[in-house]
């Protein structure tokens, strides 16, 4: 019998790089960059694409993204799963030992699959049988991450260093931050680092020991905060005061970095996190020259660049390998090599008090919920 594996997506995050479109009250997890759905509704397809198992599937998202939430569930058969609100954001950490609560309390200890919402993964098949492939490591206690094998010197992906290999599992070395180029053209040549995708497997008992070793304070406070949720139709709510005690932290540096004995699974699905004006040029629908263009935008005599206009007329002469993306109230240029910097601008802007880093103007969202 296929075993359960209580699935949960992460939906939290906000989405910086891929300012001025995805911003705090619009974040890129509901934006369709693909032109099949949003991010967020293409990953709860996914997952309930298993193609035997119990997988009920739970979605840990902003209270204040309820709405779009539930437009996003409509017509999805969850197996029981449901929303769970966070009244405020604490990283991944919180997140993950959340999914590890409502595991124990509900399936006691059984495999989870830890996911995030806006990951570009093409392939539903693979994606699955790359999961399954872990699920002996993570039956043994085993924290289970899977990797990217690179194909370019990334400087926007953390890594992962890997060393002995058993029937497709790798032992993991160590994690690493994103490198600067230098270091990630040396990653690339030495053969063992893979791209974190930051799609974790584990037993819910084996993820809650090792926050009781590494880090009892988070626990405990998200422990304090779900006990005192309360649940109706529309998901279950925690509250404000008791989960704005989660100290932040994201998993890895919290969990992953510290835990001994991680397995590495290589993914064997095609991934890419869509973290910036450049991955999304690699990925979207170009034109003969390698243009992406979207929106009411006239290029001429452009290459290899990402051209976006979300609102009024937009053109270009002449662009080489430059991001420009355009909406109503901003506008954001860059060569796409450094398309990576935007939460430059974004830092800047907040320290600024500048609200075109939290608020989408009304009349954009109107326009893009009814296209």
């Amino acid at each position: 019998m296929t075993e359960r594996i209580v699935s949960f997506v992460m939906s939290g995050g906000v989405g910086s790089r891929l300012w001025p479109l995805s911003r705090e009250d619009n974040p890129k997890q509901f934006h369709d960059l693909s032109g099949d759905g949003s991010m967020l509704a293409k990953t709860l397809r996914r997952l309930t694409a298993r193609p035997e198992g119990e997988t009920p599937i739970f979605l840990i998202a902003a209270e204040r993204h309820a709405d779009r939430v539930h437009a996003d569930l409509a017509g999805l058969e969850l197996a029981g799963g449901g929303p769970l609100f966070e009244p405020t954001g604490r990283n991944t950490a919180a997140a993950v030992a959340l999914a590890t609560l409502r595991t124990l309390s509900e399936f006691g200890d059984s495999l989870v699959l830890v996911v995030p919402s806006d990951h570009e993964i093409s392939t539903p098949r693979q994606f699955w049988q790359s999961v399954e492939a872990g699920t002996e490591a993570a039956r043994s206690g085993r924290l289970v991450v899977f990797g990217i094998k690179p194909t370019q010197p990334e400087t926007g992906y953390g890594y992962i260093e890997v060393a002995a290999e058993s029937g497709g599992t790798f032992d993991v070395s160590r994690f690493v931050e994103k490198p600067d180029i230098e270091t990630a053209q040396s990653y690339l040549k030495a053969g063992n680092f893979y791209w974190n995708t930051g799609i974790f497997l584990f037993r819910a008992v084996a993820m809650r020991d090792a926050f009781i070793a590494f880090q009892p304070d988070i626990w405990l406070a998200t422990e304090a905060a779900y006990r005192a949720a309360t649940s109706d139709l529309s998901g279950l709510y925690m509250p404000l005061e008791l989960y704005a005690a989660i100290p932040s932290n994201s998993i890895d540096y919290a969990i992953m970095e510290r835990a001994k004995d991680i397995a590495m699974v290589p993914a064997g699905f095609r991934w890419n996190d869509l973290g910036s004006w450049q991955s999304l040029l690699d990925v979207g629908p170009a034109d003969d020259r390698g243009n992406v263009i979207i929106g009411d935008v006239v290029a001429i005599d452009c290459e290899n660049s990402y051209i976006r206009s979300d609102g009024r007329l937009l053109s270009a002469i002449g662009m080489k390998d430059i991001a420009i993306v355009s909406t109503s109230d901003a506008t954001f240029v860059a060569p796409v090599s450094h398309s990576q910097h935007v939460k430059k601008i974004v830092e800047q802007l907040e320290k600024s008090g500048r609200l075109e880093t939290r608020f989408t103007p009304a009349h954009d969202r109107v326009i893009e919920s009814g296209a």
